[in-house]
Order: structure tokens, then C-alpha cells, then sequence
């Protein structure tokens, strides 16, 4: 009896042994389970973190590129140097250029200087075909008077000093031609005293006109429709 006493101890200590040792365990497989849940939640969230930078990488590369190719074919947005455009432009000035915009009599363009690296914003005065002369401060196109507003201001100011605001001259005295040229055109800076334009380089080809200035858009405070 005894023995078997002993024998019942035995089979119940080696239980309560049992149960506690799995007692034990089971918390320990519960944290494991937990930490591998947010170790697989923390490497989802980094996977998707590079996705969506490779992804926006990707999209800024796309519209880089499209912006590379938009301003080789249809726009440019040159910076102003120099005083030449003074009034209507100033040193440092941005604006837009439309590299498919019309050339038209009076508008700004901006163009490969002839016989320099340099490109440089003017204006269109003479279109092919026209006879142009100015005399006395008065622009005539084909023989017809044609008032400059964009430098009535400057005209003003210097007649009443007793200046010329433009020198005369006209298209013969500059081509010794009576009419600009086919594919040509005359252009000048509206700072007329001080502008270098086609008054010393001579008449501009077409092929040299990148594009019309359609705005200017820098700096914000003087932005501007032409």
C-alpha cells in the first residue's frame, strides 16, 4: 500500500511538473508569435515605403524628361541680362517664351545674337517686305506713321531734353536696300540710346528667332502679359 502511495505522489508531482512547465512555455510561444507578427507587419511597411519611393522616383524621372523635351520644342524661360529691353524688361527679369509663337510687328522675341553665343530678348520693328525709317523720332512703316506706346514715356522725356530717343536712320541707310530682305527682320532694344540691336549687327534671319516672349514671370510681383 504504501508503495503504492508512493507510486501516486510520484505520477501526480511528475503532473503538476508537467502542467507548469507548459504553463510556463506558453507565454513564452505567445510573444514569439507576437514579435514575428510585428517584425512581418514592420518589413511589409518598409517594402511598401520603397515602392512608393521607387515609384515617385520613377515619376519625377518621366516628368523631368517631359519638361526637358516640352522646353527643347515648345518653350524656354530665359533670364533678362543687360539694359537693352530697359523699360519693358530689366536685368534679371524671367520670362516665357513660346518657341511656336507668331512674329508679329511690335512683339518681344527672344534671339540668337548674330555672330555671338549670346541670346537676348528684342523687339520686332520691321517684318520682311516692309520699308522702315525713322526720322525725328517717328517710326514709319511703309510710309505710315506708327506710334511706339511701349517708349512713349522715354520719347517724351528725352525730346523735352533736347534728344533723340532713336537716331534716324532707315532701312536703306542699314541694308542699302529699300526693303527688308525675305526671311529678315529688324529689331531693336527699347532702350534706344544704349541698345545694342539690329542697328549695329544688322537685320536678324528668321532661323535665329527662337521663339516670341509671351510673359514675364519672375519676379512675381511684376508678372506680365505681352
Amino acid at each position: 500500500m504504501e508503495s503504492q502511495k508512493r507510486t501516486v505522489k510520484k505520477n501526480l508531482a511528475k503532473g503538476n511538473k508537467t502542467q507548469k512547465t507548459k504553463r510556463k512555455k506558453r507565454p513564452k510561444k505567445a510573444i514569439k508569435s507576437k514579435k514575428a507578427i510585428i517584425e512581418a507587419k514592420k518589413r511589409k511597411k518598409r517594402e511598401e515605403r520603397k515602392i512608393i519611393f521607387f515609384e515617385l522616383l520613377g515619376a519625377l524621372a518621366i516628368t523631368s524628361f517631359l519638361v526637358f523635351l516640352l522646353s527643347v520644342f515648345l518653350f524656354s524661360l530665359p533670364k533678362i541680362e543687360g539694359y537693352s529691353m530697359v523699360p519693358t524688361l530689366r536685368e534679371g527679369d524671367r520670362v516665357y517664351v513660346n518657341k511656336l509663337g507668331k512674329l508679329k510687328t511690335f512683339e518681344l522675341v527672344y534671339v540668337q545674337i548674330p555672330g555671338k553665343k549670346a541670346k537676348e530678348v528684342r523687339r520686332i520693328i520691321g517684318l520682311p517686305g516692309q520699308k522702315i525709317t525713322y526720322k525725328n523720332d517717328q517710326l514709319k512703316i511703309d510710309g505710315e506713321d506708327r506710334e511706339e506706346k511701349f517708349i512713349f514715356e522715354e520719347q517724351q522725356t528725352s525730346q523735352e531734353n533736347g534728344r533723340l530717343y532713336t537716331d534716324d536712320f532707315s532701312i536703306f541707310s542699314l541694308t542699302e536696300k529699300t526693303e527688308i530682305p525675305k526671311g529678315k527682320y529688324l529689331l531693336l532694344g527699347d532702350n534706344r540710346p544704349y541698345s545694342v540691336d539690329s542697328r549695329q549687327y544688322g537685320l536678324v534671319d528668321q532661323k535665329d528667332i527662337i521663339g516670341v516672349v509671351e510673359m514675364r514671370i519672375l519676379p512675381l510681383h511684376l508678372f506680365q502679359n505681352f
